[in-house]
């Protein structure tokens, strides 16, 4: 386990990063997305390593920028399927604040509606297993990157659903 928080926060930004360079796509333009994605999340750890140990525990500068960068471009290529909220998860050691749930989604349909109960209930039962989450941290951020990967795949679908002419109204 990382010495100190800087230390968890950059093994956390590397562990991001290795979930989107191993995320399977035969789509250019997303491999590159997520190439692109990792290279800034590794940016971020090169930072996070470089605090001093005995610093006091702020977030540089240096590291915020390549986390926000990564966040756009989840941003701009949702088929990366990767939450723009994905800095939230590296700066958990640094920072006192909620882990981030997905926007509701309001299908239409009961199986729809039940299957993203399902999903964000995972979440919240991962949230919560602070444990898990600081002593197994790789295999926690694995799973929690899981989950919110099929929350979009299913915001997808439900999107297609709800606009359907036959499902309106």
């Amino acid at each position: 386990m990382p010495t100190t928080p800087y230390r968890h926060v950059a093994q956390r930004a590397r562990t991001i990063a290795d979930i989107a360079r191993n995320r399977y796509t035969t789509d250019p333009a997303i491999r590159a997305a997520l190439v692109a994605i990792a290279g800034h999340l590794d940016t971020a750890a090169r930072e996070f390593d470089a605090v001093s140990p005995s610093g006091r525990a702020e977030i540089p500068t240096a590291a915020t920028e390549p986390l926000f960068l990564a966040e756009q471009i989840a941003v701009n290529h949702p088929a990366t399927r990767f939450p723009a909220v994905l800095g939230e998860y590296v700066l958990v050691p640094l920072v006192d604040r909620d882990l981030p749930l997905p926007a509701r989604l309001n299908p239409t349909d009961p199986k729809f509606a039940q299957r993203e109960a399902d999903l964000v209930h995972g979440l919240h039962l991962l949230h919560a297993d602070g444990l898990h989450q600081f002593q197994r941290t790789d295999d926690w951020l694995r799973q929690v990157f899981t989950v919110w990967q099929q929350h979009m795949r299913l915001a997808d679908e439900v999107r297609i659903h709800n606009s359907r002419p036959c499902n309106q109204g």
